[in-house]
């Protein structure tokens, strides 16, 4: 039985558009005017036309700040049932070691 993963869904256009916001080169202009953040065109458009691999924290505390919302809804989670956001199952192995 293979394991299932948790997949991880970036959000930032749905935010974005529930925010009547709607260009890269408007969001760029926010994030300099709201949280004082500047980022290039090109980094504002590859955040709004993939997902990205990794995200700093500065950039999503500027984003959370410009469009005036939590990294919960910039971040959709889709669990198996098997995994537990909660805990860890009694049957658990230790992190670490495999």
């Amino acid at each position: 039985m293979g394991r299932q993963q948790v997949r991880i869904e970036w959000r930032l256009r749905k935010v974005m558009a529930s925010r009547d916001v709607w260009a890269t080169k408007e969001l760029r202009e926010l994030l300099i005017q709201r949280a004082g953040y500047e980022l290039s065109l090109q980094a504002v458009s590859d955040l709004m036309k993939k997902q990205p691999v990794q995200v700093k924290m500065a950039t999503l505390q500027a984003l959370c700040t410009t469009l005036r919302c939590t990294p919960n809804e910039l971040f959709g989670i889709d669990t198996p049932r098997e995994v537990s956001l909660v805990g860890e199952p009694d049957n658990a192995e230790p992190r670490g070691e495999q």
